[in-house]
């Protein structure tokens, strides 16, 4: 399992590549602030990424009629193609649910990205108990109650390690 921990700035170009691999950064420097970022390490290195507000009331704000509150939102994720399918994207996942547990929030919720690995991205959130709410269109929110992650997660008994500070 991987070892998942708040970014370091030591993990900024790492994390500007991935995002960049994946089709997810905006060519600049990669600059986190404001916003929640965990990344995932495998072997001493870091594989995966995941940005997210703690504190988000995204359903309010775009008026949608299924909106369950204050939420964590998920923002962006991404795994290095090495390294998919080998439980990071879902310790990310769970890792977020924890903190927003942790924060008193019910509900995690995102929009997945668009562009050619949208299918398997939708896929992957929907194998983690996410699902589609509100109506079905371009940058649809989906989501899920946090304890579904979290439920599932110890269903699979692997304890989650994480650590709450950067290690460097």
């Amino acid at each position: 399992m991987p070892l998942i921990r708040d970014i370091a700035q030591a993990d900024y170009s790492v994390v500007e590549e991935l995002l960049n691999s994946n089709d997810l950064g905006d060519g600049r420097f990669y600059d986190p602030e404001g916003l929640d970022v965990i990344v995932a390490e495998l072997h001493g290195s870091v594989v995966g990424v995941a940005e997210f507000q703690i504190h988000c009331d995204f359903g309010h704000d775009e008026g949608r009629e299924a909106h369950p509150g204050e939420q964590t939102f998920v923002l962006t994720m991404a795994v290095a193609d090495t390294d998919r399918r080998s439980g990071v994207g879902r310790a990310l996942l769970t890792e977020i649910a924890r903190r927003a547990q942790e924060a008193g929030h019910t509900f995690l919720a995102l929009a997945p990205q668009d562009g050619d690995d949208a299918t398997s991205r939708q896929a992957f959130f929907q194998a983690c108990g996410l699902t589609l709410y509100g109506s079905d269109k371009p940058g649809a929110a989906w989501g899920c109650p946090v304890s579904k992650i979290l439920d599932a997660d110890a269903t699979n008994s692997r304890p989650l390690p994480h650590q709450t500070s950067p290690s460097h």
